[in-house]
């Protein structure tokens, strides 16, 4: 496969949105993303990330549709140190939280903030501070296989959000693996999210937003929230939630020829939830320890935690964690769509339409 062929495919242009727009996919670009997504990750990275989107236009946004900024933040003094139940968990989240603590982070943590001209178009728009008493706002927790977060080619993406859901939209561009295995996005998603109520926000006026394995974090997140009894936010949606990461739902082979999504065995350490878990300390048995909540959120408390959004397609190979996660989680609400694989979830005006009315009427409901 060359690169040229991937280029014209693929169509690298702001309307893509890195496979989040209102441009439909035709059938031949997704069959291309189908084979890409079974390639091995490295000529992934050549043909993808070191290609195409480099060749994507990015205008600026206008001031007439939204703003867009990229804001630092820190661990709030107040943050208490970590306890779980897991000796393993324990000692890597004891580590990341003094990382922090000590300043021996070396990248900074940032969010972006965005902001739709008809949510506000104020100088304060993109302040991280409540603009009012009770402003509702949006945690929103991106998708990338634990190995990529934001880009700022997605903030189109984020303003538009912002525009659909009415609301100001927070982005913490959380550190992903090799470099930063677990729990760091965890931790920095937890912070951010302590950052925000910090800052003046309830928690109970954000809402958390999560895509495939940024669902994974966000749901972490807010198990962490309880195992910390702090408080959470007030609703969760999560969009082709990646929740299992022992692979072990039926899906990942039933839809692997209709899903860019490829299958690989957690006992290879190439797989997704390796690269991500890192280094296995001596003696632990890794399938076990991927059964932990704060890596398969499945297996957590979310019966008891707030309202759930799960929006899933019938194609994608994370199909059966949504159906599972759905049924663990009586109050959670399901929404599927025929024919929708991870790639094209999120693609095309019509879906994105029904799509966010649903995640509106969710979000806005007393």
């Amino acid at each position: 496969m060359d690169i040229e062929t991937v280029k014209r495919i693929l169509n690298p242009d702001i309307s893509t949105m890195l496979g989040v727009g209102d441009m439909e996919v035709t059938e031949e670009e997704n069959t291309l993303a189908i084979q890409l997504g079974h390639m091995v990750t490295a000529k992934v990275l050549e043909l993808g990330v070191d290609t195409v989107v480099p060749a994507m236009r990015d205008p600026e946004i206008p001031a007439s549709i939204g703003q867009f900024r990229i804001v630092p933040y820190a661990m709030p003094a107040s943050q208490q140190p970590y306890v779980v139940d897991d000796p393993v968990i324990q000692a890597r989240l004891t580590r990341v939280y003094e990382q922090e603590r000590t300043g021996q982070l070396k990248e900074p943590n940032t969010m972006v903030v965005a902001c739709a001209s008809n949510v506000c178009t104020s100088e304060q728009a993109l302040d991280d501070k409540p603009q009012n008493s009770g402003e509702r706002i949006v945690l929103y927790v991106c998708g990338g296989g634990f190995v990529s977060s934001d880009t700022a080619r997605l903030k189109w993406h984020y303003v538009r959000v912002s525009q659909e859901l009415g609301r100001r939209v927070f982005v913490p561009r959380y550190h992903v693996a090799p470099a930063h295995v677990f729990p760091q996005a965890i931790h920095d998603v937890y912070t951010s999210f302590m950052y925000l109520v910090h800052q003046g926000f309830r928690a109970q006026d954000i809402t958390v937003l999560g895509i495939s394995a940024g669902a994974n974090i966000a749901l972490a997140v807010v198990e962490l929230l309880r195992i910390q009894q702090q408080p959470e936010p007030s609703r969760i949606v999560v969009v082709s939630p990646c929740v299992d990461l022992t692979l072990s739902v039926d899906s990942w082979t039933r839809n692997r020829d209709t899903c860019v999504l490829g299958y690989i065995p957690v006992d290879n350490p190439y797989s997704m939830p390796r690269v991500y878990y890192g280094d296995v300390e001596p003696g632990v048995d890794v399938l076990a320890m991927l059964r932990h909540p704060l890596l398969s959120p499945l297996f957590g408390h979310m019966h008891a935690g707030p309202p759930l959004q799960i929006h899933s397609g019938t194609c994608d190979a994370l199909a059966d964690d949504a159906a599972a996660l759905a049924q663990r989680v009586p109050h959670a609400e399901l929404i599927t769509y025929p024919g929708r694989n991870h790639y094209t979830i999120m693609r095309g005006k019509q879906q994105l339409d029904t799509m966010y009315a649903h995640m509106r009427r969710f979000i806005q409901t007393p």
